[in-house]
């Protein structure tokens, strides 16, 4: 199996994530399809779930925003079988003057300090919304895959049609009817 330069993988943003299992078969042909889209990096997901034993510390990671494969590669590939996933960086004070069209446009761009900076000044407000139509715990479960929903379907929000936050509410009432019929 071949390898991926580690150079393309601190520069990607997004990762595609391939479960071992099919590497040899889907690993070739999603490389070959993101072959021009450097802000994206194919690798084989190697982390196994274990069962954590109470004398282990708990262990925290990134947070991510699981995009949704489905918009990202041809069907043929089987998107069921992959994890898109961006992770998010510590929120830094780089944003922290810009205006929020600005973040929408950069995001949109997967800056990766433009994406955390929204996320922090949305995030509140989303999860609040959320959590009223599918419970707190749900809504906590949920975080990565609505974060990445939101950052999936930014593109078609228009500023000059609707102010950010009800296109926001929009987006959280379509991912809670979804969360509810799945």
């Amino acid at each position: 199996m071949e390898r991926t330069d580690p150079t393309a993988i601190e520069q990607a943003r997004i990762f595609c994530l391939v479960a071992q299992e099919r590497a040899d078969e889907l690993l070739g042909p999603l490389r070959e399809h993101f072959a021009g889209e450097p802000q994206v990096a194919v690798l084989v997901e190697r982390r196994h779930g274990r069962a954590r034993l109470p004398a282990d510390p708990v262990q925290r990671r990134a947070p991510v925003a699981e995009r949704d494969p489905g918009r990202a590669v041809p069907s043929n590939l089987e998107p069921g079988q992959l994890r898109l996933v961006q992770p998010l960086e510590p929120v830094r004070r780089v944003h922290e003057t810009t205006d929020i069209d600005e973040l929408v446009d950069r995001s949109i761009a997967t800056e990766p300090d433009a994406v955390s900076e929204l996320w922090w000044r949305i995030g509140e407000r989303v999860m609040a919304r959320l959590r009223l139509q599918v419970g707190p715990f749900a809504a906590e479960c949920a975080t990565s895959r609505l974060m990445g929903r939101i950052l999936d379907d930014l593109p078609e929000y228009d500023a000059q049609r609707e102010p950010l936050s009800h296109w926001l509410d929009g987006v959280v009432d379509r991912y809670a009817i979804d969360y509810h019929v799945t």
